[in-house]
C-alpha cells in the first residue's frame, strides 16, 4: 500500500467532532495516517477521541475557512516531511462517507500513475457572479472536498499554500481556491482526472454530487456523498431538480447499504434548520390503515400550562390554541379524530426517527401565507424562550414545520427533559426545536384522501405560474441581466 497522509479539516459549530466525522475518520485511518485539523477548540470528549485514532491533532483558530485549516496543515507538516509520502490526501467534513470500501477507489486510481493529482468529483464549467468573481465563469474543476496530490508535485504543492492568502467569506474561498486549484497547477503542466465519472452528466447537472448522489452511489462506484444533500435550501433545490435527490439517497442509504445514515441524520439535526431538513427528506407521512392499541395521552390545557414530565415510552397529544379568521376556521377542522390520532401515533414506531408529528398544512392558501406572517412575528418571542432554556438552535425565515393546526403529538423520548409550560403560541413553537435539539425529527401526516386533493391544488398553483403575470416577471429578469451583461463588457 502507498504511504497516504491524509489531512482531514473538521468544522463544528460546538466545537464536536460528530458521527459522521468519526466514522469517516476511522474508515480513512486504515489506507492511511490522519492528520485532524480542527477549526476552533475541540470539546474534550471530541479532543481525546481524536488524539486517540489520528496520527496528528491541530487544532486552530476559525478563520480562513478550509483554506486556513490546509494551509496551517501543510506549513505545520513542512515540505521535508510531505515528500515522505507517496501520496496526501486534503479531505474535509462536508462529506458523508464512505459507502462501501473506500480502499478500492485507491486501488482504481493506484492503476492511473500519469496523473499527478485526482479527485473524487468534479464541477462542470458554469456562469456565476457569486463564484467566478467579475468574469462571472468558474472553470471545470475538482471539488475541493477530496483532492490527492502525488510526491512528484509536492514542491509546487507546498509553494502553493505558502502564498495562499486567507479567505474572508466563504464566497472567497471559492472563488480564490477551490475553482482555481485545478487550473493553477494543469497550468504548469500536471495532470488530474477526477474517480467518478460524470462526463455523460455534463450537459445536465454542472454538480452531479449534488443533484444525483444516489446515482454515482449506486452505478458509479462513488465512496462519498455531501452531508449538504439533506439540509439544502429547498428553494435552490428544485431550481436545480425534482426535489427528489436527498430523499431517494437516504432510502438507498437505509435499504442497500451499511452506511449508519441515522447517526447523520442525528448530527445534523441539531445544528442545521428544521425546514429544510423536512423539506428535503420528504418527512410527511401518510396516515396508515390500522391503529394501534395505544391511544396518545390527551394533555389538556392546565396540565401544559405547568409543565410536565413524559414517559419516554408513551405518545402524548398536545391540543393547540384556537386561531383567529377563516385560517382559524381551517387550522380548527385539521384536528385529527380519534382514531386518525391512534392511526397517527403508529407512525412513531415506523419512524424512529421522528420525535413530534402534526396534520398537514391546511389546503387552504390563506393557512400557509398565514404560518409564515404569524413565524415571523413571534420569531423574536421564540428565540428568547429558545435562549432561555440553552437550545441553540438555527432559526431562518422559513417556519418550522410545525405547528400546523389542531394539535402535536410528541413521543416522550423526545423530550427527556420534558415539556416547559406552553401556553402561548410562542411556546408551541418550542416544541419542534427542543426535540430538534434532541436529535428528533418533526414530521407531518394526512389522509390519503386529502395527499389526493393537494396534488390538484399542486397542479393549479403550477398551472397559475404560467400566467401572464409570471411571464412578465421573467422577461424583466431577462431584460436586466442583459443590460448588465452589456454594461459590463463595455468595461
Amino acid at each position: 500500500m502507498k504511504k497516504r497522509l491524509i489531512i482531514y479539516f473538521n468544522y463544528h459549530p460546538n466545537g464536536q467532532a460528530d458521527a459522521a466525522c468519526r466514522f469517516a475518520v476511522q474508515q480513512m485511518a486504515a489506507v492511511g495516517q490522519v492528520f485532524f485539523v480542527n477549526n476552533g477548540p475541540l470539546q474534550p470528549e471530541s479532543r481525546q477521541w481524536a488524539q486517540g485514532c489520528c496520527h496528528t491533532v491541530l487544532e486552530r483558530e476559525n478563520t480562513g475557512f478550509d483554506v486556513g485549516a490546509y494551509r496551517d496543515a501543510v506549513l505545520q507538516i513542512g515540505l521535508d516531511m510531505l515528500l515522505h509520502y507517496d501520496e496526501v490526501v486534503l479531505m474535509n467534513y462536508t462529506l458523508a462517507g464512505p459507502v462501501g470500501d473506500v480502499a478500492a477507489m485507491f486501488a482504481v486510481m493506484d492503476g492511473r500513475p500519469e496523473l499527478d493529482f485526482w479527485g473524487l468529483t468534479r464541477h462542470y464549467a458554469m456562469r456565476s457572479h457569486r463564484f467566478g468573481g467579475v468574469k462571472a465563469m468558474v472553470p471545470e474543476h475538482i471539488q475541493s472536498h477530496f483532492v490527492v496530490v502525488r510526491s512528484r508535485m509536492m514542491a509546487d504543492f507546498f509553494a502553493y499554500w505558502q502564498a495562499a492568502a486567507l479567505p474572508a467569506s466563504y464566497e472567497d474561498s471559492v472563488r480564490l481556491h477551490e475553482t482555481q486549484f485545478t487550473a493553477h497547477f494543469a497550468a504548469l503542466g500536471y495532470r488530474w482526472d477526477t474517480f467518478v465519472d460524470t462526463k455523460d452528466l455534463a450537459s445536465l447537472f454542472v454538480n452531479p454530487i449534488m443533484a444525483c448522489p444516489k446515482l454515482l452511489l449506486a452505478d458509479r462506484g462513488c465512496p462519498f456523498f455531501k452531508r449538504r444533500s439533506f439540509f439544502t435550501p429547498y428553494a435552490d433545490e428544485l431550481r436545480r431538480t425534482d426535489g427528489q435527490a436527498a430523499a431517494e439517497l437516504y432510502d438507498y442509504l437505509k435499504s442497500e447499504t451499511d452506511y449508519p445514515v441515522d447517526d447523520l441524520l442525528r448530527a445534523l439535526l441539531p445544528v442545521q434548520p428544521l425546514a429544510a431538513m423536512a423539506q428535503n427528506l420528504h418527512w410527511h407521512y401518510i396516515l396508515p390503515q390500522t391503529a394501534g392499541e395505544c391511544a396518545p395521552v390527551l394533555l389538556d390545557a392546565n396540565t401544559l400550562a405547568k409543565g410536565c414530565a413524559l414517559q419516554p415510552d408513551a405518545v402524548y397529544c398536545l391540543p393547540l390554541p384556537r386561531a383567529a379568521g377563516v385560517e382559524g376556521y381551517y387550522y380548527a377542522r385539521s384536528m385529527p379524530t380519534s382514531l386518525q390520532l391512534a392511526q397517527a401515533a403508529e407512525l412513531f414506531d415506523a419512524h424512529p426517527l421522528v420525535g413530534v408529528l402534526g396534520p398537514a398544512l391546511p389546503l387552504y392558501a390563506g393557512c400557509a401565507a398565514e404560518k409564515a406572517r404569524r413565524w415571523q412575528q413571534q420569531k423574536p418571542a421564540v428565540q428568547a424562550k429558545r435562549s432561555a432554556l440553552d437550545c441553540p438552535l438555527p432559526l431562518d425565515e422559513t417556519p418550522p414545520p410545525l405547528p400546523n393546526g389542531g394539535c402535536l403529538l410528541v413521543r416522550g423520548a423526545a423530550f427527556p427533559q420534558g415539556l416547559p409550560p406552553l401556553q402561548t403560541e410562542s411556546d408551541f413553537w418550542l416544541v419542534p426545536l427542543l426535540a430538534q435539539h434532541n436529535g428528533y425529527a418533526s414530521a407531518t401526516f394526512e389522509t390519503a384522501a386529502q395527499c389526493a386533493a393537494r396534488a390538484d391544488v399542486l397542479d393549479a398553483a403550477l398551472a397559475a405560474q404560467r400566467g401572464v403575470g409570471p411571464v412578465f416577471r421573467l422577461m424583466g429578469r431577462t431584460v436586466k441581466n442583459a443590460l448588465r451583461k452589456r454594461k459590463e463588457s463595455a468595461r
